[in-house]
Formats: C-alpha cells, structure tokens, sequence
C-alpha cells in the first residue's frame, strides 16, 4: 500500500475513533505520514532541520509544509500540510492536534481553511479557521513554507496549480 493511501487510512480512522492516548497523533506524526518529508522532532525545529534539505520560502505552494513558531500557546511549533492554495491570502490545509478544546486534542483535519492575516500579507502570520466559532482564530506567527523535493520557489506556482492530492482517496 502506498504512502499516502496509508495516511488516508489512518487520517480517517482518527476522525472516527475515540481520541484516547493510544490514537491520538499530533502534528508531526501526521504530516511525516501524510508525506514524503522526512524531518523529526519539535515542529518549530522543522524549519532550521529543513536547511540544506528541501527547498523552503515565504509563499504558499500546495504539498508544502507550513511551519508554525514557537509561541507560548505553541510550546512546540505546529506543521501542517497545504492541501491547496485557494487564492493569493487563503490555503486548505491538512493537520492534526489542532484543537482549542482538550476534547479535539489529537484529531485529524482535512482541508481545514487558513488566510493570511499579516500586516503585510506576507505570510509571516495565519489565522485557522474555527468550525466550532464559525470563525478564524487569532493570528498566530509562521516561520515558512517547507516545499516537496524538486520544487522550488520559482516553480512552486506551476506546481500549485496541480492538485496534490495522494493522500486522499477520490480527489485530484
């Protein structure tokens, strides 16, 4: 079974399941799933393990991973997946453990929607949407954009554009 067929799975298994401490997967775990990056350890650190490995940037490019800094309410960073690039200010991204109430701790979500709410629209800060608020969150800082082997900041708009989807069964 392929990679992504495999995140698939597991993805959907997460939504359905009980969240217990046995399946519960946080963001890291996901995204090396759902992936073919290969990079470890605390979220933040993504970014800085990244250098020299794969090519990284300040604009969105589906299949990239977005690096979310360390702050107080994310002692550990956050990562998730662009799913796909909906506008110049607004991305689809694929994530897990994002969640403002304990009880969501630990679950997948797919196609989730976050803008660009920087005072400078350059994505140094995104706002995640709340479905449960009926609203976007706060602003919380990013560091970049990891991109996918082969694909650089020149060619990340062609391939933007291409659906990326491997990881979700019956799309793209």
């Amino acid at each position: 079974m392929k990679k992504g067929a495999v995140a698939a799975v597991l993805a959907a298994i997460l939504v359905i399941a009980p969240l217990t401490g046995a399946s519960a997967m946080n963001c890291v775990q996901y995204v090396r799933s759902a992936s073919s990056f290969n990079l470890s350890g605390n979220a933040w650190l993504w970014w800085y393990r990244a250098a020299g490995i794969y090519p990284r940037g300040q604009q969105p490019a589906s299949g990239a991973v977005m690096v979310f800094r360390r702050t107080s309410r994310l002692r550990d960073g956050h990562v998730a997946l662009v799913s796909r690039v909906i506008d110049r200010d607004t991305v689809l991204l694929d994530q897990a453990n994002w969640a403002s109430r304990r009880i969501n701790k630990g679950r997948v979500d797919i196609d989730v929607k976050a803008r660009d709410c920087s005072r400078r629209h350059d994505w140094s800060a995104v706002c995640v949407w709340n479905a449960h608020a009926h609203t976007y969150g706060r602003p919380y800082p990013i560091t970049g954009f990891i991109y996918q082997p082969g694909q650089t900041p020149a060619n990340r708009d062609a391939l933007a554009t291409r659906p990326t989807h491997a990881h979700h069964p019956g799309r793209g």
